[in-house]
């Protein structure tokens, strides 16, 4: 009786290792590769442009991947509150969307390689603070409102560090931004490189020049898929000494315009 059991058990183990090991395959067959971004949009790494078609960094790092798979790339815009368990329950092959590799998050999926490096980052309004404020007057401003989109590290960071203040948290990072143009939050807190953005698409929007934190951000995928993992890390590697990683960089953080 052990003896079948344990039969049936390595049966089971290798039939999901075989599963896993065919993940590449997989996409390779089925002429897509499926994307999990941000369905609120996150410029400048994923976004809608006037003509509806989705743009930024990240859009055009999947795009580059899919054609050296030699497939077509499928965006599947998912709420950030699920984007995880979407991936989990098999909805996209990876998440591709500004992700930071956290140790929480970990438990859940593989991250690849780091891809992109950010720090969380303060915005602030011009027309609120007439000088830049520093980080500690900020954390000893009483009655301080922070912004934030909810379940990112920016929310995390904001806690952390605005232990007094009152944390508003909306959907999306947009919302958030928004609420410090419009005055109804003091500042808002998010990656370096979407406060650059933001300071550079609105003229009453500003950043100090101060980083909370230091964080990478990974490409996600299920666990388990070690044949996937093995090849997205070295599709990194390689964009990142062929100078083609450079180049998106360039055109994303460089020479694009937010009002584009």
């Amino acid at each position: 009786m052990k003896r079948t059991f344990f039969l049936v058990v390595i049966l089971i183990s290798v039939t999901l290792l075989a599963v896993n090991a065919n993940t590449l395959q997989q996409i390779i067959s089925s002429g897509y590769l499926k994307v999990g971004m941000d369905a609120a949009g996150y410029m400048p790494f994923e976004g809608m442009n006037n003509q509806g078609k989705w743009i930024g960094f990240d859009v055009d790092f999947a795009r580059a991947m899919a054609e050296a798979m030699g497939v077509k790339l499928k965006i599947v815009p998912t709420r950030w509150s699920g984007i995880l368990p979407s991936l989990v329950s098999g909805k996209f092959d990876m998440i591709i969307s500004a992700m930071t590799i956290t140790p929480k998050r970990a438990l859940m999926v593989n991250f690849s390689i780091p891809y992109f490096t950010v720090g969380q980052e303060v915005l602030y309004n011009t027309q609120v603070y007439k000088t830049p404020p520093t980080l500690k007057e900020l954390m000893d401003q009483k009655n301080l409102t922070v912004a934030v989109q909810i379940g990112t590290t920016g929310d995390d960071a904001a806690r952390r560090f605005f232990k007094n203040a009152k944390i508003l948290e909306f959907a999306s990072m947009d919302e958030a931004a928004l609420q410090v143009a419009l005055r109804k939050a003091d500042i808002a807190v998010a990656d370096s490189t979407y406060v650059s953005y933001m300071a550079k698409k609105y003229s009453q929007l500003s950043k100090i020049n101060e980083t909370l934190t230091r964080e990478n951000y990974g490409i996600a995928m299920k666990q388990g898929e070690y044949d996937l993992l093995n090849w997205v890390n070295t599709f990194i590697t390689y964009e990142k000494a062929s100078g083609a990683w450079k180049k998106l960089y360039e055109k994303w953080f460089g020479t694009f315009k937010p009002n584009s």
